[in-house]
């Protein structure tokens, strides 16, 4: 995969280049998300990205499509849209007139 941490050679500083980038999902273009953490696998040398995470999910590596000012990944059986959806569920649908908004 060209752009990806392993195989293009390219030095990426995770606080910089990955955390709180967004997501892009590859397929539709729109944001899936924001980079929360980043799981190393320590025992290659030198170490490399494994996995990104987002919420409750775990994006591996192999999944990611490029690296730019947003993380593009194939996101094809991965749920991104809990979180949005338990607050629009549970914390909007409970404001008075919150479901009659125009969107």
């Amino acid at each position: 995969m060209p752009g990806t941490p392993g195989e293009s050679g390219r030095v990426l500083h995770a606080q910089l280049h990955l955390l709180d980038r967004q997501l892009i999902d590859q397929a539709d273009g729109h944001l899936a998300g924001k980079v929360d953490d980043v799981e190393l696998d320590l025992d290659a040398d030198p170490p490399v990205v494994a996995a990104l995470i987002t919420g409750r999910e775990r994006i591996t590596a192999r999944r990611i499509v490029g690296i730019d000012t947003a993380v593009t990944v194939s996101v094809e059986d991965l749920d991104l849209d809990y979180y949005d959806d338990w607050v629009e569920n549970h914390v909007i649908a409970k404001i008075p007139g919150a479901r009659h908004a125009a969107e």
